[in-house]
Order: C-alpha cells, then sequence, then structure tokens
C-alpha cells in the first residue's frame, strides 16, 4: 500500500494536469462558488408598492415593508401597470398593493405580486412583505372608529411566534454551501481517481499490471489513497470557509460533519475505482463519472427538492452517495438523534465496500486473465 502511495505521488509530480486537479482546480472552484454566494443573507430585495389607499395604514404599511433589512423600495406608485413594468425589467422583485380602505372589513385583501422565476429570494421577498403588511394592519387595528363614532375594539385573533431553528439568518450562502461545495469536491475528485487508475492500463486491461505489482490490490488502493485524502481536506476546508466567512455559525458537531466527509470521500474513491475497471475505456469512466456525481447536483436534493418527483428520480436520488451525504450533513445540523446518522453513514459505507470491493476484485482477478 506505501508503495502504491510513493508511486501515486511521483506520478503526480511528473504529470502537472494531474497536480493540478488535485490542488489548484478544487481550489479555484470553491473560490468561484464562494464568491457567488458570498453576499449570504438576502438583503435589500427591490420591491414595489402600488398604493390606492394613502391612509395611515397604508403609510404604516410602507414604513413597516421600507424599515425591513431584507427589503428596499424602490418605488411606490398609483397603479399596478409600472410595478409589473417594473418587474419585467428587473428593477423590482415582487409588488405589494395596497387597496382602497385597506383596514376596513368590506376592504380587497392586500396583494402581493412576485417573481417566481427567482423562487428562493421572491419567495423570501413575499413572505416578509406579507409579515410586514400583516403586522401594520394589527396594529393599526384597535385604532379603526366604527361608523358611530366609537372605536372598535375587535377580539385579539391569537398569536403566532415562529422561531428559526439553524441557519437563524436566512442565508442562502450558508444553505447552498453546505450542500453545493461537497457536490463540486465529490465530482472533481471522481475524475482524478479515475485518472490514477486509467495509467495501469495496457490495452484496455489491467492484466500486465497486476501480474507484474506484487500484491496489486493494495497498491491500487495506496494508489487511490493521495486523492481520498484531498477530497476529505478540501472538504473540511470548505466547511471551515464557510464558517468563518459567512455571516452564519456552524451548529451541530464540526467532527460529526468532518466523520461524514471522509465517508462521502471513500464513496467517490470507490465509485471511481468501479467505474474504470469495469468499462476499461478513461473516456467512459469519466463520462459515467459525470453523469453519477454531476447529476447528484439536482437528484441528491442539494438544490432541487426530491419529495413528490417522479419514481425514477427518488430511485436515482436513493442511489447516488452524495444524497446519504446530504441527509447525513443536515442532521447533524438539526441536532438529529444517533439511528438517523447511523443509518445514513452506513448507506456511504456501501459505496467503498460494494463498487469499491467489486473494482478490487475485478482488478485482481485480472491478473489470471490471458
Amino acid at each position: 500500500m506505501a508503495r502504491g502511495w510513493w508511486a501515486e505521488i511521483a506520478r503526480l509530480g511528473r504529470s502537472r494536469v494531474d497536480l493540478i486537479l488535485l490542488t489548484l482546480m478544487p481550489a479555484l472552484l470553491l473560490a468561484l462558488m464562494g464568491a457567488m454566494i458570498s453576499g449570504g443573507s438576502l438583503r435589500d430585495e427591490p420591491v414595489v408598492i402600488v398604493d390606492r389607499d394613502g391612509g395611515a395604514i397604508a403609510r404604516a404599511i410602507r414604513r413597516t415593508i421600507d424599515g425591513s433589512p431584507m427589503l428596499r423600495v424602490v418605488a411606490v406608485l398609483p397603479d399596478i401597470a409600472p410595478a409589473l413594468s417594473m418587474i419585467r425589467s428587473e428593477r423590482a422583485l415582487a409588488v405589494l398593493v395596497i387597496p382602497r380602505g385597506v383596514g376596513r372589513a368590506d376592504a380587497p385583501p392586500v396583494e402581493i405580486l412576485y417573481q417566481a422565476q427567482f423562487l428562493a429570494s421572491g419567495s423570501i421577498a413575499q413572505a416578509t412583505m406579507r409579515a410586514a403588511a400583516t403586522q401594520a394592519i394589527a396594529q393599526a387595528t384597535p385604532r379603526l372608529v366604527g361608523s358611530n363614532g366609537i372605536v372598535s375594539l375587535p377580539n385579539p385573533l391569537p398569536g403566532v411566534r415562529i422561531t428559526l431553528l439553524g441557519n437563524q439568518t436566512v442565508s442562502l450562502g450558508w444553505y447552498l454551501g453546505l450542500l453545493l461545495g461537497p457536490a463540486v469536491i465529490h465530482l472533481l475528485f471522481a475524475v482524478s481517481a479515475i485518472g490514477a487508475v486509467a495509467p495501469l492500463m495496457v490495452d484496455r486491461a489491467f492484466a500486465s499490471h497486476a501480474r507484474a505489482t506484487p500484491r496489486a490490490r493494495w497498491n491500487l488502493v495506496g494508489r487511490l489513497a493521495p486523492h481520498g485524502l484531498a477530497c476529505w481536506l478540501w472538504g473540511i476546508v470548505w466547511i471551515i470557509a464557510l464558517t468563518l466567512l459567512g455571516d452564519y455559525r456552524f451548529l451541530g458537531s464540526i467532527w460529526a460533519v468532518a466523520a461524514g466527509l471522509g465517508l462521502l470521500s471513500l464513496a467517490t474513491v470507490g465509485v471511481a475505482l468501479f467505474l474504470i475497471v469495469v468499462t476499461r475505456e478513461v473516456a467512459t469512466a469519466l463520462s459515467a463519472a459525470v453523469i453519477v456525481a454531476g447529476s447528484a447536483l439536482a437528484y441528491s436534493g442539494a438544490s432541487l427538492p426530491i419529495d413528490g418527483a417522479p419514481w425514477f428520480a427518488r430511485v436515482w436520488s436513493a442511489v447516488l452517495p452524495l444524497t446519504h451525504y446530504v441527509r447525513f450533513e443536515m442532521d447533524v445540523m438539526i441536532g438529529a438523534h444517533t439511528r438517523p446518522l447511523l443509518v445514513e453513514a452506513g448507506a456511504m459505507l456501501l459505496y467503498p465496500a460494494l463498487a469499491g470491493g467489486a473494482g478490487l476484485w475485478l482488478f485482481g482477478r485480472s491478473a489470471n486473465a490471458r
């Protein structure tokens, strides 16, 4: 195993491309992703208010919305048409329409229109506007005067208090960073692990190397070890960078997440080994790795929800190693009990045990091939 390790280190020293793939490329991709999500929590999302009332309650709604750190009122207009034009030109994300007579029992409801093409930011903007409008109307309701000149004091509605558990800053950077960073690392090191095994092929077979190398299977494990270690270390670097540089703090056990990243690294290398040994073609193995690791960006639940998806999407999601890492990581963040963590950890162990084990067996068996 040690001979395999040092042989791979020597090969990386000779191959500048493979060395870059192991060192500079992860740094570059993670830095680019960090720059894209560096904004963290949503701030100053542009919204438009269409005020058809102009009364005290309408002004209170406007003040409440304008005072929210998540929203920025870019225009107050009397009509809906120019407001929708601002949305179409991407100068605003959402519109709140204050009807004439707002606050009265017979008045039309306050209306919110938001751009669902930008679903995450649009949803947060409309939820913030709704909460602000509800708060302003609720505070003004006891001061409404009835038709007989007597102050109307309606029975108060039951209160509702919402407490955020985890990601209390509602940071998209933290949410996306936890999910997409490991996905990029998973894909990158699946490719690099295939690159470590590919030079051992001669005429699309491993027989020559397997016969000429003592303890060929252990030697192969040693050759893959630098890639698994680098995958794990870059995952740790990413989690630490998210914690230190973002507007959020790490919740849960950093040691548990580190262990989960270690299991993901083993799974990544195991799947890569299986693909190259089975296909015996570098291009085909790389294509398969991109399908497995690349599709995980969508099908693992890291970027798109899987609940309610067609059966094929759910089955494919369950097959992917990143799916189980994402579940493991989220369970750690919410402080889940030990059992669900062990279930996902056990699922991740199946990939090096089954896929990696099958790859090693086929590799060693090739020594007996003629």
